[in-house]
């Protein structure tokens, strides 16, 4: 809830705890659109039933910096993250701290980061990010990417100095892999 005395198109910058990802998406979607800073901190992040009254193409031109905190593990990266993050094509700055499960899939990367999301970001300057994949096999076995793989997904690419540690089964999952930008941030 926001309290003191606002009116959403003079609100411009924004700094908020939220308990879901939903409502994150129902603030961007609706009286809050007109933002350019947002830094948000969601305790977690799962599939609201919410979603379907939700625009998911719906972009946010206004929005210039957006700091995302994540402090509970998500499945939910490609459904909600990376598609909340194509919205955002006039985004200058990103920060990102994110705990992410996959099933059945491999490491996010800089592959991925790339060709995901930040293709459609052309006017992003910085873009600072810690990112801990943790991946589980049940019906479909991928062979996880090395350290070395995931330092080269970043080679070429329009990202800050990175670093990058992967563990192949690693108890209670198949593989863990922390990537982030240096200096680190968070």
């Amino acid at each position: 809830m926001l309290r003191g005395n606002y009116t959403p198109s003079a609100l411009t910058k924004l700094k908020i705890n939220v308990p879901s990802l939903t409502d994150c998406l129902c603030l961007l979607d609706g009286p809050l659109v007109c933002l350019s800073t947002l830094i948000i901190n969601v305790l977690c992040i799962y599939h609201p039933d919410i979603l379907e009254a939700i625009d998911p193409t719906k972009k946010l031109p206004n929005l210039k910096c957006f700091s995302f905190t994540s402090f509970g593990h998500t499945y939910e990266y490609d459904n909600l993250i990376v598609p909340l993050l194509c919205r955002m094509i006039n985004l200058e700055e990103l920060k990102l701290y994110l705990l992410v499960r996959r099933m059945d899939s491999t490491y996010i990367d800089g592959y991925q980061l790339y060709d995901q999301f930040l293709i459609y970001m052309t006017q992003l300057k910085k873009f600072t990010f810690y990112i801990k994949t943790e991946v589980s096999f049940q019906t479909v076995r991928f062979e996880l990417p090395t350290n070395e793989d995931i330092q080269r997904s970043f080679i070429g690419r329009r990202y800050p100095r990175v670093t990058s540690y992967a563990n192949t089964q690693s108890v209670p999952f198949d593989g863990v892999c922390h990537i982030y930008s240096l200096p680190y941030g968070f």
